[in-house]
């Protein structure tokens, strides 16, 4: 058994008598074989084949193996696993009343315990899985079932005497309880009983089943084994009562009433495996909350809280947004930005309150009252601890978010400017250039010399300046870094610079303006260092590799490459990265 559900100190010491319980009720058993595949071969159902043996072994077993595991390990459920473990001893009681020539006490009180078979059935089936069932209404109704089984075990048990009965079959001699024989009002007591249990078996469960069509996908899945199990005792019980009444004597060999008594064992055994499962599944429960507890010392990845909830209320579409209070906002676990969540038919939203005032907002499938039985100490403490990285995730992505229309917002501000220059300045120096030339030509044809020899001198004044001024516009943003792409751009760059610039893997691919801006300016700008170092050569790479863009440029000068923070600040601000080492500039910018 995992060392998580194994239970410590005085909970150990709670669970000794019934773990002694759990260890009697093998010998128990195996006494029901005993009498099932000797005196009783006849008069039992279980001695009807090795199979039905078999099959009512493992059934009551099962149940007090399911209900030993469900009063130790959950302490929320211990009235369920008690429950089950009286069921699984009350299992065996019809056996042993068909122990011929045992002694007649316990052939009476198998008689007297065996009709607490299918309240008790039916009452875990009603109780799974929170250990009580969940409206007053039913639990009346439960305890008016007790009380009929009751008063009909009483009354037959003081007032029934097998020699007196025709239609005795497993015991014909035995009723150490008899204080008046009264045939016919034990009779009418039996009848009123199958009669009283059929309607009851059907009508709860039937009232079950109706509870399920509002019900969530996942609560119906979480339910449909006890659900199951409840129709397969309804059933059984209604055949049973049916065959009693239109025969009655209850033959182990009647086809009717062995099927009954197999939909009983199936009923039990399904019992049984749901207990076990949500006995798993709580022990999942602990090691995932422990896990929180052991989280809490350091940082745990972003949506850790979520899913641990999720296992633990056992609701896999559980969800977990958080309220920003500097902006009224919401964002999930890594802090993105999440709009308000609100509830459908089957999603149901649930506000986490700090000190009045909402942190979180939990979108759940589960019923509220699991939900809450989930948010333990712990869950809570940790949902405080992530609300604050929440935040701190959120500011991060909000400042990430301002570096990068800064410098969106700086791109478009030098397109516009070079455009201004181009179509402003550089064009009046166009015409400007064009003015002096003629001007010059006319001084030339009138003789003036010295006045042509100073128009010429502005006119190359007037070009040099015109050349400037291309040079600072198209170093603001190269054109046709606007209108052809990265590739074009950086072939350009190259043949234009003062060194061989190599280009190897250079992709002619469009991206965003900011990230061909960003990438061009790493190019650019490791080129210029390597020329200041004295490099001979430069290679360089410019390809998508996913959903990023990959920069790469290689010089073989001495020494190692300027830090360039500005390089550093631009990449970052699109939430990339750069890295500077002795003759290599590598660039990664996201570009999905």
């Amino acid at each position: 058994m995992p060392q998580s559900l194994v239970p410590r100190g005085r909970s150990l010491t709670k669970a000794v008598p019934r773990l002694a319980l759990g260890a009697m009720s093998v010998g128990y058993a195996l006494g029901a074989v005993a009498v099932a595949t000797g005196p009783g071969r006849l008069t039992t159902y279980a001695g009807q084949s090795q199979v039905l043996v078999a099959l009512t072994v493992l059934s009551g077993l099962a149940l007090v193996a399911a209900g030993l595991g469900t009063a130790v390990l959950r302490p929320a459920a211990v009235r369920l696993g008690d429950l089950a473990m009286l069921a699984g001893f009350a299992w065996f009681a019809p056996v042993w009343i068909g122990w011929e020539g045992g002694p007649a006490l316990i052939r009476s009180l198998g008689m007297v315990a065996g009709g607490f078979v299918v309240p008790l059935l039916l009452h875990i089936t009603l109780a799974h899985p929170g250990g009580r069932p969940a409206t007053t209404s039913i639990r009346a109704a439960v305890g008016l079932v007790y009380a009929e089984t009751l008063l009909s075990a009483a009354g037959r048990a003081l007032f029934y005497d097998p020699f007196a009965d025709p239609a005795c079959w497993a015991n014909c001699t035995d009723n150490a309880f008899l204080v008046s024989s009264q045939p016919v009002l034990a009779d009418v007591i039996q009848q009123i009983d199958l009669g009283f249990l059929a309607v009851a078996c059907v009508g709860l469960v039937s009232g079950q089943l109706w509870r399920l069509v509002p019900a969530t996908r996942l609560l119906r899945r979480g339910l449909w084994p006890t659900v199951a199990s409840g129709v397969l005792v309804a059933t059984a019980t209604v055949v049973r009562s049916v065959e009693l009444v239109r025969a009655p004597v209850e033959s182990p060999a009647s086809t009717p009433l062995r099927t009954a008594f197999s939909l009983l064992c199936a009923a039990a055994l399904c019992l049984a495996g749901a207990l076990g499962w949500a006995v798993l599944r709580a022990g999942a429960q602990r090691r995932a909350v422990a896990q929180v507890i052991a989280d809490l010392d350091r940082a745990p990845r972003p949506g850790t809280l979520q899913s641990t909830l999720a296992r633990v209320v056992g609701d896999p579409h559980l969800a977990i947004t958080y309220r920003l209070p500097a902006s009224g906002g919401f964002a999930d676990a890594q802090g993105r930005r999440r709009d308000e969540p609100t509830g459908t038919p089957t999603r149901s939203v649930t506000p986490v309150l700090r000190g009045g005032r909402p942190v979180a907002v939990i979108t759940h499938s589960v019923p509220a009252s699991e939900l809450d039985r989930g948010l333990g100490p712990a869950i809570r403490l940790a949902l405080e601890n992530e609300v604050l990285q929440v935040q701190l995730h959120a500011q991060v992505i909000d400042l990430r978010s301002s570096r990068a229309r800064i410098v969106a917002d700086g791109d478009a501000r030098r397109r516009r400017l070079e455009r201004d220059l181009h179509d402003g300045a550089q064009q009046h120096l166009v015409a400007l250039t064009y003015g002096l030339r003629i001007a010059r030509s006319s001084a030339i044809d009138e003789g003036g010399a010295e006045v042509a020899a100073l128009l010429a001198a502005a006119t190359e004044q007037a070009q040099v300046a015109l050349e400037e001024l291309r040079e600072l516009a198209g170093g603001i943003f190269p054109v046709l870094l606007a209108e052809a792409g990265l590739g074009p751009a950086i072939a350009v760059l190259a043949d234009q610079a003062t060194i061989p610039v190599e280009l190897g893997e250079v992709s002619d691919r469009r991206y965003a303006t900011s990230v061909e801006s960003a990438g061009y300016l790493v190019v650019a700008e490791s080129v210029e260092a390597a020329v200041r170092k004295g490099s001979s050569y430069v290679a360089v790479d410019a390809a998508p590799d996913g959903d990023r863009l990959v920069i790469t440029v290689y010089d073989d000068g001495d020494g190692t490459t300027d830090p360039m923070p500005h390089l550093l600040d631009r990449v970052g601000a699109l939430g990339g990265s750069v890295e500077v080492s002795q003759g290599l500039v590598r660039a990664e910018i996201p570009c999905g």
